[in-house]
């Protein structure tokens, strides 16, 4: 027995609590937020999500644990819908059309932008909106020097009220926000930190509602169809949305998709053919829906089997021992660092498991060098009811994955994380 497994033993209870049992769990609260779901039919969707979840997976990561991509691989809303359902503190950098924009998320609701467009200013704000004249806009860029802020300077001009700036500031984050969804290309950066700028200040932004304008106000067929993917997409309402419609404020054609969609579960292209609004209209309502959480995709009978035919459970099997095999090294690197701080360590790495996925792990302590219990994990799979073993098989051995990831880059250990990421892209292959 390795030194970390006799550790282990010896200090499983006083280090570590067993996840709570299914049982525990039924009728808790956990939130109306799913972090990560995957999705094969939802390419945008599923890029955005599976970036956000392992960093290793179509992606970079930077010293400071940042994500890059393409926005022609995934749309703005789908990337504003990962952060927002996983609780991210994060800053989105978008570069397109030769400016770059930045939406800052704290725990995953929108509390700013900024942007380097001349015409998304505060002053240009307030001009297009009627709040300044054409002569109070050239005599304040008159005024304008570096070390000054156009806000401040407009409240000395007499051109804003003070109680007015917080407003005026999130009129144009809004702006900011609302113009940056429709972009359809460029490239964007996802830079993690658990803490934003002292100078960012945080406004009272409604996020779901925020992006469901957005979205509507896209005119781009192709951005639109590259959100919702393919017409027999299967939806269904998100449990315990009618509590939340109340508070988004839904538009009136919000609402009628909606409740054609809580009737039961259906293809996006039955939706467009019972719908009064144009497919187009139609189409865009559902993307808005999805990224907001109202609707989420439903799976059938005949996907169900098609995916029990890919892999089997003796292949799920193989599949978990890859990633304990990965587990098991990560655990002794960390356990070289920290000796028996190790189980206190797993237990931030938990942390990070969206709670849809702490019921599968119930009655595992991952003393044992981190490795996961096939035979547990496989009970509470059939216990749970659910269906799909196999993609919630590859949530949780990711979102693992993933906690581990954070948790190392947290530490600052360069040598540790550049060994986990030759792992994590070695399973991955």
């Amino acid at each position: 027995m390795s030194p970390a497994s006799t550790r282990a033993c010896c200090h499983a209870s006083s280090r570590l609590k067993l996840l709570p049992s299914i049982d525990d769990l039924a009728g808790k609260e956990y939130g109306e937020e799913i972090p990560f779901r995957w999705d094969a039919n939802r390419t945008s969707e599923s890029s955005a999500n599976c970036q956000l979840l392992t960093a290793h997976y179509n992606c970079q990561m930077s010293d400071d644990l940042s994500i890059q991509g393409t926005l022609e691989e995934t749309t703005v809303p789908d990337l504003f819908r990962s952060i927002v359902r996983s609780s991210e503190t994060a800053m989105l950098s978008l570069e397109s059309n030769r400016r770059t924009d930045t939406i800052y998320f704290n725990e995953g609701r929108i509390i700013s932008a900024t942007s380097t467009d001349p015409d998304m200013g505060l002053a240009e704000t307030l001009l297009r909106s009627g709040e300044l004249n054409f002569q109070q806009y050239n005599n304040a860029l008159e005024h304008l020097v570096l070390s000054r802020r156009i806000g401040a300077l407009l409240c000395e001009l007499g051109y804003l009220q003070p109680d007015e700036l917080i407003r005026a500031v999130e009129r144009q984050a809004s702006a900011i926000v609302l113009n940056a969804m429709a972009y359809r290309t460029g490239e964007y950066s996802i830079d993690f930190t658990p803490q934003l700028p002292n100078e960012i200040i945080a406004l009272p932004l409604i996020s779901e509602r925020l992006i469901l304008d957005g979205i509507r106000r896209i005119e781009y067929w192709s951005l639109i169809t590259r959100g919702v993917g393919r017409p027999e997409r299967m939806v269904e309402l998100v449990p315990g949305a009618d509590m939340r419609v109340h508070q988004l404020e839904l538009t009136d054609e919000e609402q009628h998709v909606l409740s054609l969609v809580a009737e039961n579960s259906q293809s996006v292209e039955e939706l467009c053919a019972r719908s009064y609004l144009s497919n187009f209209a139609t189409f865009r309502t559902i993307w808005g829906l999805l990224v907001v959480n109202l609707v989420q995709d439903a799976e059938t009978t005949a996907l169900f089997e098609k995916r029990a035919a890919v892999e089997t459970e003796y292949e799920l099997e193989a599949l978990v021992e890859r990633y304990n095999t990965i587990f098991q090294s990560i655990f002794a690197l960390v356990f070289q660092r920290i000796g028996d701080h190790t189980y206190d360590f797993m237990d931030r790495v938990t942390r990070h498991l969206s709670p849809e996925t702490m019921p599968y792990l119930s009655g595992m302590s991952f003393v044992n060098e981190g490795r996961i219990d096939f035979d547990q994990l496989l009970n509470n799979l059939y216990a749970s009811g659910s269906h799909d073993h196999t993609t919630i098989v590859h949530n949780v051995l990711n979102e693992l994955l993933y906690g581990w990831i954070v948790e190392i880059k947290a530490e600052g250990w360069a040598a540790v994380e550049a060994e986990v990421a030759r792992m994590a892209e070695s399973v991955r292959r």
